[in-house]
């Protein structure tokens, strides 16, 4: 809040003005009060216990206090009108918008001297019932919500032609901005998204309008319809088909379509559900049982054991990763995301892994790629007797080779195709697109990402639809022309080659740039078709209707105005074809004839039919066999539309409106083929009149051109260029021949670029390791730069060793120390001493020596300033894997929770998923009958994806097949320590991380084992930790054992029978490898309405934005305990917005609130490790871990990053700092809330950009993991 600084003038006699004519003494004292009465008016009376509302009213009085007196003389007194002109400015200048506006309403209602003339009543042609019964079954059995103020706002934003649709979403935004005083409002809102999701869903079925509330659903027939559009529409495997259809709609639970908050339904409504030309067709149930149905294809009992994942899946008791929601019950099951592979030190190798990171990327693959047996620099080569350039050169190509195979354009983007416009996600291989040659071409693939780029909005002028793409996509373009210059003058300079078209990527462009648009040069003509029928055919399209049985076509228009009239009845008189006219009045003719003659007749007939002007959900549009017609026909086809449904105003401007957006972009595309671009709104097109389309209409033709016309191209100028909130599934095409294609707005070529969602692991003794922490810098050599990927730290103990005994740590190459990479606990710190004193005798050819604790802390300054590389443990994840007789876990994932081995010849694979704690608590503790049953069908549903999944690379399938590992993790955890009311920084929150963790482990290990009994081990069981009897609770002992003297401090603790679990194991076997792992869930919680995985609150009160606006989430656990104790009003709101969301700082909130609802940077993180460390003692795999620093030290990264070696962590992920001031909210922004992995405060050294350090829904990190 801005200060006002200026000294305070002295105070003199002014005298005020009343409204009676009256004078008094001016007093600032009544402007506070009236600026008390006005908070409190909005926020409550509560808010008078607020120091924020004191504070700000002194504050507000002073300014509106000095701005009156500055000038002011005894003499020329103050009107009171000019008192509450100042108030009003002080507010709106202070920011209290919300204040203000109900200040100014205020005095509008109290300065009319009698009431205004009432407006129209907007609803009077609104079904109000209808709309007072949706609400009503909207806020039914919801506390603390009721319809009157969601009514209420909805009649106040009613305007005259409201459609359904707008009605719809008229009551959506009315409901959300009820949220913040309210969170249960947002079941309400979501309620209501659902009503509209309804009528859109039957309405597509239907093929017709259609509205059902949720009691009159029927939700089985629904089901029915769904799934045969699904199929039919090659969305949902055909096998779907084949279940029992009977059982499985029978097990439906219609009534959990109302368990959604908002945000949860709405990313389900964005970015998931089954939708066509951008009409969701799939509800909610309808999901879940699809994703359900995928998962047991393969199952003897399919019906059985549907029923049983959709129950777990609808309930929100479990929730499959993101990959398996999109694509489980689909044609395409992609359904895995996390990849792990190790690269040699072979050319052959390291080139095969560019193309397997492709091809894993390809299909939205979260990668782990270990580099570490890659030789280092100056190193030498064989065969040429040269030094190696290191591993830093083949990461840059990597990085290069990643940025450039992931694609995108957001879904809804319009594609010329030869059957018209297409959204992109509807494009299919086979498809025949416009490219940069004007001629179509085949798509030979559509690649679809998840990913979390910067994107922004390309505004062109001759287009009706922005497009939304990743920044780095390169678009034809020509840049560096003043605005206004005159045509004649820039071809001379393109002539001359001063300018020239080239690609230039989309963040790129700038305002004023022209953009290439490809004039289609295809023509097919049809024998027979003449001008005057392609007149008629355009007359049909524009303003022409088949009757309901298509049995009579007619052509409507005023008599004395509308000279197509004349023309259809010259043109059917000429042919012979018999019509009708019927009048209505002076100005409405309707001419009538026949669309198929009677049988056996010979009369003439049209030469073209119904098929050609509707499409099969009747949409106008013009088909594909007439859209290639030579120039004249394709004129009187536009002459025909533009007569009927264009216009000419002022004598210049051509204008073409329609209600279909098929026959809009074809009406466009028309156009192009002349080599004329359009410009206006998707459905209201602004022609320009040049001289052939001038003569058409008999107006005058424009003089000047603001477009350029350049090898077979119209290139149009960039309006703007802004950048947008990340669409997080995009799409790309892969194109024959031209390598490009055309969009609705511009050409663009068909390899975007985008960070590649990969992250190199290299171990800290590798030579390169020093160059390998500056790779995501901002400064130096950019050849050796990968600013697009994630780096990772893989520590050995030995280092840490060497950190603490401030001892010197050697760097080698591994091709002169090739075992190092195989090795890990003593047997790596032998050998690794060994290296060193063969070093000191001069048989190691390249190493370094340096001082451990000075890498180490160029390790954490690195990892503070850029966010990267990340620290991993390389010692406990081996120690502790169950496959150590299989291999070596040579990194981590992508979101380093997975520890899986890899090698030459297997590529790690891992299916994730997560139990929602917070269905499993009660106030009493942790229901673990409930969590029992969650885990063993969990653990069944994950054991299927290996066999249901679609590998795009024989080392991954080889892997998992012969491993089977799964990653069950948990989300929720922080929404479980709320419902048992338990602060995250306490002893009783790591006890329960203990023992949660404990029951998810014995019953997940458990339920394999149970699987095994029944399917069979895993091929590689035997020789396993798990075949020796030894589980993740006593794998602790091996890293006691290898750790001895470096002070590990691990609990032994354990509660259950764990004893007659490890001899079943070891009897039984295990049908998975690996059982668990904890991804970071960001998706999936917002889908399930509870927080990330073991992730503390990040704030109380933020704002979401996702792709259908921002709204405001409040934490319904905090709601409730101020409601408890009765502080919550609107001042309360106020105050958790003024501060960020912490409880600090506000006076009234109760000690014990504070501690509970403490936020991440008021939490040690040490109770983080704490509490990590605790769960780590039972699991297989790792923890994608996030550490919080308030005011950062580097005394304290080194303490914290130490602190979670001593705890036998195994993997840190992103580190979270900021400075001891409050963080900028603009360091929010695009974070959901979660701050950068960079300081809020600008460091001493250059940073890179700012990553998304937060796990989201739009992050590939994210998707990767779920």
């Amino acid at each position: 809040m801005s200060v006002e600084t200026t000294s305070r003038p002295a105070r003199t006699a002014v005298q005020v003005i009343r409204r009676d004519g009256s004078v008094s003494p001016f007093d600032a004292g009544k402007i506070s009060v009236a600026l008390t009465k006005a908070f409190l008016a909005v926020e409550g009376d509560g808010a008078a216990a607020s120091s924020r509302i004191h504070h700000v009213v002194t504050e507000l009085t002073g300014q509106v206090e000095t701005a009156l007196l500055r000038h002011a003389t005894p003499e020329a007194a103050l009107h009171i009108e000019q008192i509450q002109d100042q108030v009003e400015l002080a507010l709106m200048r202070g920011g209290h918008h919300k204040v203000a506006r109900a200040y100014v309403l205020y005095r509008e209602e109290h300065a009319k001297a009698r009431e205004q003339p009432a407006e129209p009543d907007a609803s009077a042609h609104v079904d109000w019932a209808r709309v007072e019964h949706v609400v009503g079954e909207a806020v039914a059995g919801i506390d603390d919500v009721s319809a009157e103020p969601v009514l209420a706002e909805t009649k106040r934003n009613l305007y005259q032609g409201i459609t359904a649709d707008e009605l719809g979403t008229a009551l959506i935004m009315a409901a959300r901005t009820l949220v913040e005083k309210e969170p249960n409002y947002s079941f309400v809102t979501a309620r209501l998204l659902l009503d509209k999701l309804r009528g859109e869903a039957l309405g597509y079925l239907a093929g017709e309008p259609r509205q059902a509330s949720h009691d009159e659903l029927n939700y089985p027939g629904y089901f029915r319809d769904y799934l045969a559009r699904a199929i039919e529409l090659e969305l949902a495997d055909p096998e779907l088909a084949k279940f029992n259809l009977k059982k499985i709609t029978a097990a439906i639970r219609p009534e959990r379509d109302l368990d959604f908050g908002f945000l949860g339904l709405q990313t389900l409504y964005d970015r998931y559900f089954l939708h066509h030309d951008g009409t969701r067709f799939e509800l909610p149930q309808a999901f879940f049982m699809r994703v359900a149905m995928g998962l047991a294809l393969r199952e003897d009992d399919r019906e059985k054991r549907a029923i049983e994942f959709y129950e777990l899946l609808s309930s929100f008791a479990f929730m499959a990763s993101t990959p398996t929601l999109f694509n489980s019950g689909t044609t395409r099951p992609q359904l895995s995301s996390c990849f792990l592979t190790t690269v040699d030190d072979e050319l052959d190798s390291i080139f095969q892994s560019y193309k397997n990171n492709a091809l894993l990327a390809k299909y939205s693959g979260g990668l782990g790629n270990d580099w570490t047996p890659v030789r280092g620099l100056g190193a030498h080569i064989k065969g040429t007797n040269g030094k190696s350039q290191g591993v830093v050169p083949f990461l840059k190509i990597a990085n290069d080779t990643a940025v450039a195979v992931n694609q995108c354009f957001a879904p809804e983007t319009g594609i010329y195709t030869a059957d018209g416009v297409k959204a992109i996600r509807d494009v299919r291989v086979g498809d025949l697109v416009l490219g940069s040659s004007g001629s179509y071409r085949e798509v030979t693939d559509v690649l679809a990402y998840d990913q979390t780029d910067p994107m922004v909005e390309v505004n062109v002028k001759h287009s009706a639809e922005t497009l939304k793409v990743t920044s780095g996509h390169p678009f034809y373009a020509i840049q560096g022309v003043p605005l206004g210059q005159e045509n004649q003058r820039t071809l001379k300079w393109l002539a001359d080659g001063k300018v020239r078209p080239e690609w230039v990527d989309a963040s790129h462009l700038t305002k004023g740039d022209y953009v290439a648009q490809v004039v289609p040069k295809e023509v097919v003509p049809l024998p027979g078709f003449t001008e005057e029928d392609a007149r008629l055919y355009g007359i049909l399209l524009g303003d022409g209707h088949l009757s309901k049985d298509g049995q009579q076509w007619g052509v409507s228009g005023n008599p004395e105005l509308d000279t197509h009239l004349d023309f259809v009845r010259k043109y059917l008189t000429e042919r012979g074809i018999h019509f009708g006219e019927t009048e209505r009045g002076d100005d409405h003719a309707q001419i009538h004839w026949a669309a198929e003659p009677l049988t056996g007749a010979r009369e003439p007939s049209l030469p073209f039919t119904a098929a050609d002007l509707y499409d099969g959900e009747h949409n106008k549009r013009i088909a594909r066999r007439l859209a290639h017609l030579p120039r004249p026909q394709t004129l009187a086809l536009l002459q025909g539309l533009l007569e009927t449904r264009g216009g000419v105003s002022r004598g210049v401007e051509v204008h073409f409106t329609t209600t279909s957006r098929h026959l809009a972009a074809a009406v466009r595309y028309q156009l192009l083929r002349l080599g004329i671009p359009s410009d206006g709104k998707t459905l209201d097109i602004r022609v320009p009149a040049v001289p052939e389309i001038a003569q058409l209409l008999g107006c005058r033709p424009v003089v000047k051109r603001n477009w350029i016309e350049y090898q077979g191209m119209v290139f149009s100028r960039v309006r703007d260029v802004r950048e947008i909130d990340v669409v997080p599934t995009v799409f790309d095409l892969k194109v024959e021949g031209d390598e490009s294609y055309m969009t609705v707005a511009g050409l663009v070529h068909n390899g975007g670029k985008r960070k590649g969602a990969a992250c190199a692991y290299l171990e800290t003794w590798h030579i390169d390791v020093e160059e390998f922490l500056d790779l995501r810098k901002n400064t130096g050599d950019d050849r050796r730069r990968t600013h697009d990927m994630n780096t990772a730290n893989w520590v050995p103990d030995e280092f840490l060793r060497r950190v603490e005994a401030d001892g010197a740590w050697t760097l080698f190459s591994p091709d002169e120390t090739p075992d190092l990479h195989d090795l890990y606990g003593n047997a790596f710190a032998q050998r690794y001493r060994e290296y060193e004193a063969a070093a000191d005798r001069g048989e190691i050819k390249v190493f370094k020596r340096v001082r451990a604790v000075d890498l180490w802390r160029r390790m954490l300054t690195m990892l503070f300033e850029t966010g990267h590389p990340w620290i991993t443990f390389k010692d406990p994840s081996n120690l502790r894997s169950p496959q150590q007789h299989a291999g070596v876990v040579h990194s981590s994932n992508l979101c380093t929770e997975i520890t899986l081995n890899t090698s030459s010849d297997e590529v790690a694979v891992c299916n994730l998923g997560s139990v929602n704690l917070l269905q499993h608590v009660t106030p009493e503790g942790l229901d673990t009958a409930k969590l029992e049953r969650t885990v063993r069908t969990a653990v069944r549903m994950l054991d299927n994806v290996i066999d249901i999944n679609f590998y795009t690379i024989p080392e991954a399938r080889r892997s998992n097949l012969r491993h089977r590992p799964v990653g069950l993790g948990l989300m929720g955890f922080q929404d479980a320590l709320f419902e048992l009311g338990l602060p995250f920084a306490s002893d009783e929150a790591v006890e329960f991380a203990d023992r949660s963790m404990e029951h998810i482990s014995y019953y997940a290990i458990s339920a394999s084992a149970d699987l095994a009994a029944e399917r069979g081990r895993y091929e590689s069981f035997e020789g396993s930790l798990w075949s020796q009897g030894i589980l993740p609770i006593d794998s602790l002992r091996l890293l006691e054992q290898a750790r001895v003297g470096d002070g590990l401090e691990v609990d032994h603790s354990s509660t259950l029978d764990w004893d007659g679990l490890r001899e079943r194991v070891r009897t039984t076997g295990m049908r998975n490898s690996n059982v668990m792992a904890i991804a970071p869930t960001a998706t999936i919680s917002n889908i399930c309405g509870v927080g990330q995985s073991i992730e503390p609150l990040f704030q109380n009160l933020f704002v979401k934005s996702n792709m259908s606006g921002d709204f405001t989430v409040v934490n319904p656990h905090l709601v409730r305990s101020l409601k408890e104790r009765g502080l919550w009003d609107e001042a309360m709101v106020s105050d958790l917005k003024y501060f960020d969301g912490s409880l600090a700082q506000i006076d009234r909130i109760p000690a014990d609130l504070k501690r509970l609802y403490a936020t991440a940077f008021e939490i040690d993180s040490r109770w983080l490790v704490d509490a990590a460390s605790r769960r780590q003692k039972w699991i297989d795999q790792a923890q994608s871990l996030n550490l919080y620093v308030d005011a950062p030290s580097g005394r304290k990264l080194d303490e914290l990053y130490r602190y979670a070696w001593h705890k036998g962590l195994k993997t840190t992920y992103y580190l979270r700092a900021r400075a001891a001031t409050s963080v900028e909210k603009s360091t929010l922004r695009g974070t959901d809330g979660k701050l950068n992995a960079v300081p809020a405060t600008v460091p001493s050294v250059p940073v890179a950009a700012p990553e998304p350090a937060a796990c989201r829904i739009d992050d590939p990190d994210c998707e990767a993991c779920q």
